[in-house]
């Protein structure tokens, strides 16, 4: 019975963000995407954020964008949806690759 909670112990991570954000199932990539709208307005869409999505608009704001001179719009939808405004797809991507997600 020992050995067996060292294991599971051994197998759980620590949590490092109050946030997670899953890949998708079929092809295990990063659900972020850019949408347009109305032909002109582009963003950048985080999809099904678990946890703090709060938490993680801080984070994007803090460390991605705080050496913008004009940091975009960040805009949690619906709770696990948070929205950039403008085109940063792959910029997020990378930064949430470099965060371990």
């Amino acid at each position: 019975m020992a050995s067996l909670a060292r294991r599971a112990s051994a197998d759980i991570k620590t949590v490092r963000y109050p946030y997670f954000v899953a890949r998708q199932s079929t092809s295990g990539r990063l659900p972020v995407y850019n949408e347009f709208r109305a032909g002109t307005k582009a963003t950048t869409l985080i999809r099904n954020v678990d946890g703090n999505a709060g938490a993680l608009r801080n984070d994007l704001l803090t460390s991605l964008f705080d050496s913008a001179r004009r940091p975009p719009k960040i805009i949690i939808r619906h709770g696990k949806h948070v929205e950039i405004q403008g085109t940063w797809r792959e910029l997020v991507a990378q930064w949430l690759l470099s965060r371990g997600f």
